[in-house]
């Protein structure tokens, strides 16, 4: 067994690392929206003006949530646990636009975009990965909340956060490779087999 094994890493062992082959799975998971980039969603929030900018021409710049997806609408009620999450807050706290539109209740609306892009990508070591021995995942892209106050048509508050850089590496290892996976007797019998 351990010389199949051993046979099968010196295949692959050419591979190396170069995952940059493109031999290894890759996956790219984007939250559809008008933004295409970090920098194109924060310009487009910092061309909004508070008491200036009207929720009409904000669906003329395409940031419509009946047209434009992944826009969420919110209600007063909705928006309540997100400036007061705590008992200790109160509402003389807050901002007084959002004190004002809070006191609107049905008059108030929010319109929160949550655009990003995110790339996952096996980039360890091929042999390792196709065997089960070792896998690395690398995570790169953007995220980005906006999140916008309407009272009686006119924009009053808004509020933004957001990640410009995402870079996250995951490795699992598996020293028994895809053995690691066996459940009851057969690991119980394999795992004390390969102890000293």
């Amino acid at each position: 067994m351990r010389l199949r094994t051993a046979f099968v890493v010196a295949a692959l062992s050419p591979l190396g690392a170069c995952a940059s082959w493109g031999v290894l799975p890759s996956t790219v998971e984007t939250t559809q929206s008008p933004f295409k980039s970090y920098k194109s969603a924060e310009d487009a929030y910092a061309q909004v003006k508070p008491y200036v900018t009207t929720q009409r021409e904000l669906k003329a710049r395409g940031f419509d949530p009946y047209t434009t997806p992944n826009i969420k609408v919110l209600n007063y009620l909705d928006m309540v646990p997100r400036f007061l999450p705590q008992q200790s807050m109160k509402q003389e706290d807050l901002d007084p636009a959002v004190q004002s539109c809070l006191t609107a209740r049905e008059r108030c609306t929010g319109w929160q975009a949550e655009p990003s892009i995110s790339s996952k990508d096996r980039t360890g070591n091929v042999a390792l990965d196709v065997l089960g021995f070792e896998r690395e995942t690398t995570a790169t892209g953007w995220k980005a909340s906006m999140l916008l106050l309407i009272q009686d048509g006119v924009v009053v508050y808004k509020l933004w956060s957001g990640t410009p850089s995402i870079l996250e590496v995951k490795t699992e290892k598996k020293p028994l490779g895809p053995l690691q996976d066996l459940s009851g007797p057969a690991a119980a019998a394999i795992s004390g087999a390969v102890k000293p």
